[in-house]
């Protein structure tokens, strides 16, 4: 059966789903031996500098494997810097090594905005919390929960927030990613292939947005969860914003080998 990455909206004349030619297969195995090697090491820490080199490298291997999923299909990626409309997302699925290599680089280089980044943090907290509080009185009504069918309370949060506009607090005022080498997986993974103007909130819906969720197969994305559980010290949380606000938090680590 061939292999295809899955996209996130649907797009006019029902497209073909993108498919993973063999190149990107074999990098896509050399990065799960590499993940599997690095559980196995156990490192202290996921702020070792063996660890972050190492997974420096996987991040490297993925980029690869991402463009030869791009240019053995017939679209083009029309994500470019400074674009940042992406970046309104409530970002989830974010992994706790992730994390915490992002809040110590943060407080590293960035110490003197910490204030300022987390008072937005904050307030983006506030308005997930609103609007979670809103779908979840609403899903009382049996008229409206039985209008979303199978449709996930918490999408129509998530949904609600990016159409707030609020910027991730890691952008640049140019709108770039402040952070772009160690962004996160979920970051990476999200591409368009259609006009940035069907990214925008008020046009992500309309059926023109041709955004995908260009990851790996589903035993590779078993290995980072693997690799997040043993550093995991947010209890559980995985949204960008809401696990920055806990871990920065938290007082610098000292160095490790």
């Amino acid at each position: 059966m061939m292999n295809t990455v899955r996209r996130v909206t649907a797009s006019p004349g029902n497209k073909p789903l993108l498919s993973v030619p063999r190149p990107a297969l074999d990098l896509q195995k050399t990065i799960m031996a590499r993940l599997k090697k690095l559980i196995a090491r156990r490192y202290k820490s996921c702020l070792c500098k063996g660890f972050k080199a190492e997974y420096s490298r996987i991040m490297d291997l993925f980029e690869r494997y991402q463009r030869e999923v791009i240019q053995a299909g017939p679209y083009h990626i029309t994500c470019k810097k400074g674009c940042g409309v992406c970046c309104y997302h409530w970002a989830e699925d974010v992994y706790s090594f992730e994390g915490r290599i992002l809040a110590e680089h943060i407080q590293k280089k960035r110490g003197l905005e910490i204030a300022s980044i987390m008072t937005i943090l904050k307030q983006d907290a506030l308005w997930r919390e609103r609007i979670k509080s809103a779908v979840t009185a609403s899903m009382k009504n049996p008229y409206y929960k039985k209008s979303l069918g199978k449709t996930d309370p918490y999408d129509i949060v998530l949904s609600g927030f990016y159409q707030l506009k609020r910027s991730c607090p890691l952008c640049g005022k140019d709108g770039s990613c402040s952070v772009y080498a160690i962004r996160p997986l979920t970051c990476r993974i999200y591409v368009s292939f259609s006009h940035p103007r069907y990214c925008r909130p008020e046009n992500i819906n309309d059926g023109k947005a041709e955004t995908y969720l260009l990851d790996l197969e589903k035993d590779a994305s078993d290995l980072f969860d693997e690799l997040h559980f043993m550093y995991d010290e947010c209890e559980g949380e995985t949204g960008l914003r809401s696990m920055m606000l806990k871990l920065l938090s938290k007082p610098p680590e000292g160095k490790f080998l």
